[in-house]
């Protein structure tokens, strides 16, 4: 944080105004509560500024305004959101919150600040999860603490363009990795798209911008559709009595579109959904008469507009596990463009809104139940995490993030929500622990399935045991569900511990001999030396034969100290950085930059990674590798998210060099269109003799008129390359030409 040099008293005290505006302040004792929440942040930030240069205090203000407008919380919620930094950033403790308003909001700021001190020792990754975890354990006892800190997340993400790029992307990167889920979770989908998407155009700079692009060019051609589209629907429900309703089309984020251009292998001009129409009905009723009105909705659609049976999703009678309800259907419009429709009422748009914040405006509804029997797995998962590792931690929550869309049916006929995925081994712990672990297969409709099966929407599911069954390493590969996957490691750590106790006792009898002291400090000097996690995964690969005493005779002990040899030194320059990196705990913030093959690339090994091909032009990142080097990757490359979030010790920046004519980049591009006698002739010509490009490889193959294939040539840089891709797109016949990862 930086000392702000011109402090706008009017614009600060505006902005809380402008705040204060959204609150659903219903007396003067709430309002008052508010504004002395204000005067102590104001005063607390006062002269601090952000990277911006403009007042701190206007990024708290900012957080309570979301709070309130954008996930619709009360008072006490706007207070914290005000005080949200001033334990971490000023002279104010705890216990002068306490004092000044009530231990309910002193125990909020508590699980919104961050861990200082404690975990020095630890590298930044391992910082960054603790503090993750310390406000996802909040979930069982207080959720608005998840809740502000996603606002919190929202307006840092909206305000990061002065912030250096590797910091954008770190940022950007974990905000994709925990946060966008747990918004998605909670039921916040419009917060979760626009986090997703402010991810990418940070993580993605250039496939965003050419999105948006694109979004821009057709944007009056959108709106005349959705017009044309739209005003017989209006016309026809007033015919039919409906009175109160609002009808709009809205386009699809950007992230969601790239998913669906990943996905489905197609290019931006062929996704017919870019946009979807939203029609929301005003019901004075009971949920029975709201189900109705949706579905007289739905019927007026469909006698105008052919709908798409098997993209019919009926989310009003089951609804999602966080309580989502809304009925979608895909309809045929004008001109053959397939449009998603959404028909929901005023009570279900503010729970699709604001999520569990909504939830509990309408607490009693049924269908807010399964977000309770949610909530609940959570609490126990949280309850029983014994692990020391934030990052295993965080991990397995994860798995608790996804929406539960299939239902499957015991013997007796109640049924269980599921992931999307989940096998026979999840169902059975999903029952209780012990069929879980004695889990030999199951029965299902009739047939006998093993335990890796994964399940389908209305399987009914008998499981059958064994008492001579054991869960083994294999089975965390065969299983999704956090439950699942914290009961198979308890029950492995629980026989692991027993198996160590045996490799214990014959340590202990090795280092008697050897006339070596057993206790603590010998045995973390032994973990260090042989590079083991900790003494329990020590302890285990000697009772499993895993590591041999005898190496112990080749040590030398002064004290409780191994006396290690002085040899040449062997590290390599790369090793040396990791190392450095690690003790410095996170990454530099002076945004060096090395360059590729050029200045100290040229003294330590590097390569490009296979995964994502990077040419010379492309934005691009360094990751060290323990043994080969610094590895070359996109800033978009698949793997980039996973790199910069667990590792980011080990990420540096990395710029283009200047480099020598005659260094080539092996690149690979998808081509399809129309099967045409002397295609490929055409293509060699351009590549070989127009681009006098080495082409490595080519394979096309045809069906139905329509071919597909993948050509591999050397080019110099990603210039070269997008020259070679618009000369292949002009080619008649040709459909997409696309780089390939």
């Amino acid at each position: 944080m930086i000392k702000t040099q011109v402090y706008n008293e009017e614009q600060v005290r505006a902005a809380f105004e402008d705040m204060l505006e959204t609150c659903s302040v219903r007396n003067a004792n709430e309002r008052k509560r508010i504004e002395y929440a204000y005067k102590i942040a104001e005063e607390a930030h006062r002269g601090m500024a952000r990277k911006s240069g403009e007042p701190y205090i206007l990024h708290p203000i900012a957080v309570a305004k979301i709070v309130s407008e954008e996930i619709g919380l009360g008072p006490t919620s706007v207070i914290c959101a005000l005080l949200h930094d001033v334990v971490e950033d000023t002279d104010i403790s705890l216990d002068d919150l306490q004092k000044a308003f009530n231990r309910e909001i002193a125990q909020i700021i508590d699980g919104l600040t961050k861990i200082k001190g404690v975990f020095e020792s630890k590298n930044w990754v391992e910082q960054q999860a603790e503090s993750v975890r310390k406000i996802l354990l909040t979930l069982g006892d207080d959720i608005r603490v998840v809740l502000i800190k996603i606002a919190d997340r929202l307006h840092n993400m909206r305000t990061m363009d002065a912030m250096p790029s590797h910091k954008q992307i770190r940022i950007a990167s974990e905000t994709m990795y925990i946060y966008a889920p747990i918004a998605h979770r909670l039921g916040l989908y419009r917060i979760k798209s626009e986090l997703e998407d402010l991810s990418m155009k940070y993580t993605n700079r250039e496939i965003y911008s050419d999105i948006a692009r694109k979004l821009n060019e057709k944007k009056n051609e959108r709106e005349a559709f959705i017009k044309q589209f739209i005003d017989p629907l209006k016309q026809k429900l007033t015919e039919h009595g409906f009175k109160e309703f609002r009808i709009f089309g809205r386009p699809k984020h950007i992230f969601s579109i790239w998913n669906k251009i990943k996905t489905k292998k197609v290019s931006f001009e062929n996704i017919y959904d870019l946009f979807a129409i939203r029609i929301i009905v005003d019901v004075h009723g009971t949920m029975e008469q709201e189900k109705a009105e949706c579905w007289k909705v739905y019927s007026i659609i469909t006698s105008l507009y052919q709908p798409k049976p098997d993209r019919l999703r009926d989310w009003i009678s089951t609804p999602k596990g966080n309580g989502y309800e809304s009925l979608h259907t895909t309809v045929m419009g004008p001109h053959g463009k397939w449009i998603e429709v959404q028909i929901r009422t005023e009570r279900m748009d503010k729970i699709a809104e604001r999520g569990v914040a909504a939830h509990w405006r309408y607490k009693g509804h049924k269908s807010n139940g399964k977000f309770d029997i949610w909530l609940s797995k959570i609490r126990d998962f949280l309850a029983s995490k014994d692990t020391d590792s934030a990052i295993e931690f965080i991990t397995d929550f994860r798995h608790n993030l996804y929406e539960s869309d299939i239902y499957v049916f015991t013997p007796r006929g109640d049924i269980r929500n599921l992931p999307h995925g989940a096998s026979v081994l999840d169902f059975a712990f999903d029952v209780h622990t012990e069929v879980g672990s004695s889990c030999i297969g199951a029965k299902i409709d009739g047939h006998l399935y093993p335990i890796t099966h994964k399940l389908k929407n209305g399987d009914q599911v008998e499981i059958l045991t064994s008492k001579k069954q054991k869960p083994n390493e294999e089975w965390l590969n065969h299983t999704i569900t956090s439950r699942a996957r914290t009961k198979i490691k308890s029950i492995l750590k629980n026989a692991k511990r027993k198996e160590a106790e045996i490799g214990k006792e014959m340590l202990e009898r090795k280092l008697r001999n050897l006339k070596v002291r057993f206790n603590k400090n010998v045995i973390n000097e032994l973990v260090h030396h042989f590079k083991m996690q900790d003494s329990l995964e020590f302890y285990f690969a000697i009772a499993t034969n895993k590591f041999d005493l005898k190496q112990l005779k080749d040590l030398t002990f002064n004290g409780d100290k191994i006396v290690v040899k002085k040899e040449k030194e062997t590290q390599s320059i790369n090793e040396e950085i990791i190392n450095k990196r690690i003790r410095d705990n996170t990454p530099k913030d002076d945004g060096h930059a090395i360059s590729v093959f050029g200045g100290f690339a040229d003294r330590i090994d590097y390569s490009v990674a296979s995964c994502c091909e990077p040419l010379p032009g492309d934005d691009v990142f360094g990751f060290i590798t323990i043994s080969k080097g610094i590895r070359i990757h996109r800033t978009d490359c698949p793997n980039a998210n996973d790199l910069r979030q667990r590792y980011p010790y080990r990420v540096v920046s990395t710029k283009w060099a200047k480099q020598s004519q005659d260094v080539l980049f092996l690149t690979n591009i998808r081509i399809n269109g129309m099967d045409d006698v002397g295609l490929v002739n055409k293509l060699t010509s351009i590549i070989s003799d127009e681009l006098k490009l080495n082409m490595r490889a080519i394979s096309l193959d045809a069906k139905d008129g329509i071919f597909e294939g993948k050509i591999t040539v050397f080019v110099k840089n990603k210039q070269q390359l997008s020259q070679l891709i618009k000369k292949l797109r002009a080619v008649e016949g040709i459909f997409t030409v696309e780089r390939l990862s």
